[in-house]
């Protein structure tokens, strides 16, 4: 079929236009996703991905998801029966779609750089503005305006800045810890033995240094560099990207729309909106 007849969703039976399942509930499904805050791309994107055909042979765009949503006959009429509620029709017609999907400034870009999935920290799809979501795990995207996510983000390296000793190593492994104590005993012993041994000691004492600087791993010399960078840092009005840059591993958004930061040497760091 090169064009369609009819609008999507509809056939003719006996001579009258009736409803044509399942292509009626697609055309629902692109009303619900839409006002949830999906773009005309990624609608059209999804259900070529799903395998549903627009019509025999044609993949679906943009501008045909736009012409669905924009098409008053799914409301119902003399001629062609009810597919979308009134209701339905009237949120999507109100919604504003980021047809572009650019950035509105310059912070959102830069996070939009490390947004992540809280549940699998894979990328977040910014699917307009004041929508995040993660096509993985998240069904509906979470709703977080972009003024909101940028002060959550900025008051947490404020938070950092000023107190750069919250900026904490990951607790050592019990193993690694357990190397650690045994060298310092085996140091102890020596020292109290009523003989002292300056060889001994020299070697049980090179032992425990040893075993402290194999406990010092990438958490360790990531923390001590973000201390050194918090501590230098100076306080910024707007985000300071370059320190953003500089300390984050991530931005964990949340299904609820809540933010957390992850921080290079693995700590998290969570907003709180108290």
């Amino acid at each position: 079929m090169a064009n369609r007849m009819l609008p999507f969703g509809y056939c003719i039976q006996n001579g009258l236009i009736q409803t044509a399942e399942p292509e009626a509930n697609v055309v629902r499904t692109i009303f619900q996703r839409y006002a949830e805050g999906l773009s005309y791309g990624r609608l059209a994107e999804e259900l070529n991905g799903q395998g549903i055909p627009y019509a025999s042979g044609k993949r679906w765009n943009k501008h045909m998801v736009a012409r669905i949503l924009r098409d008053e006959r799914y409301i119902g009429g003399p001629t062609y029966p009810q597919i979308v509620a009134p209701e339905c029709f009237r949120l999507a017609k109100a919604a504003k779609p980021d047809v572009s999907g650019t950035a509105e400034c310059g912070e959102i870009t830069e996070i939009r750089k490390l947004a992540r999935c809280s549940l699998c920290h894979g990328p977040m799809h910014r699917e307009r503005k004041n929508y995040w979501r993660c096509p993985q795990c998240m069904e509906s995207p979470a709703s977080i305006k972009d003024a909101h996510l940028v002060q959550c983000v900025n008051e947490l390296l404020h938070r950092l800045c000023e107190q750069p000793d919250t900026a904490v190593p990951s607790p050592a492994a019990e193993t690694e810890s357990g190397t650690v104590q045994t060298a310092q005993d085996e140091f102890e012993q020596e020292l109290d033995k009523p003989e002292f041994d300056e060889a001994a000691a020299t070697a049980k004492a090179l032992a425990l240094a040893a075993a402290k600087f194999n406990t010092l791993g990438s958490e360790d010399y990531e923390t001590m560099r973000i201390q050194y960078i918090l501590a230098n840092a100076g306080q910024h009005d707007s985000l300071d990207a370059g320190l953003l840059r500089q300390i984050t591993a991530a931005i964990l958004v949340y299904p609820s729309g809540a933010v957390s930061i992850k921080l290079k040497n693995g700590q998290s760091m969570e907003h709180s909106n108290a």
